[in-house]
């Protein structure tokens, strides 16, 4: 170490050396608040994933909790019927409307339109959803076979084929 270095040092330790002693803040002991926050988070192979919207508005993965997934159907019908109390207490929301399963559960499902495209039928307007709303559904549906392309079918228009584009 050169002089010049070992004197600033020396003059930084003098003059930081209060600063390092503390705040004045007195320590307490352990403040226990809960449980630690469970996060699930789909793994690879996983199959079958409801998409919610975080209060940013970015998508978040919900691995359905049949492994894999028991059809697209019952994936959308999840989607649809929006998040249970749990989820919206930890922030989640839907983008879309939230369907009345015993008024509107039948009038939601999905067809295979072709071998790689599946038709994704909703009871209320396409066209007026958001782009978030739009990939909540695609991506949802999607998640039981990436290669699917969606096309979205409501009572007032078709829009798709679209595939789940998550960005970061």
């Amino acid at each position: 170490m050169t002089r010049t270095r070992a004197a600033a040092a020396a003059v930084a330790l003098l003059l930081g050396g209060p600063l390092l002693t503390g705040c004045g803040i007195k320590p307490t002991g352990v403040i226990e608040s809960g449980a630690a926050a469970k996060v699930v988070v789909p793994g690879p192979g996983t199959k079958g994933t409801v998409y919610l919207v975080t209060s940013d508005g970015r998508l978040f993965p919900i691995p359905d909790r049949d492994q894999p997934s028991v059809s697209e159907t019952l994936l959308l019908v999840r989607l649809l019927v929006g998040p249970s109390e749990a989820q919206k207490a930890a922030g989640l929301e839907t983008r879309l409307p939230v369907l009345d399963i015993k008024k509107q559960g039948a009038s939601a499902g999905t067809t295979m339109i072709s071998a790689d495209t599946i038709g994704v039928g909703v009871p209320f307007k396409v066209a007026t959803l958001s782009e978030t709303a739009r990939q909540q559904l695609v991506c949802t549906v999607a998640s039981t076979e990436p290669r699917y392309r969606v096309v979205l079918l409501g009572p007032d228009t078709d829009i798709g084929p679209a595939r789940c584009e998550l960005g970061d």
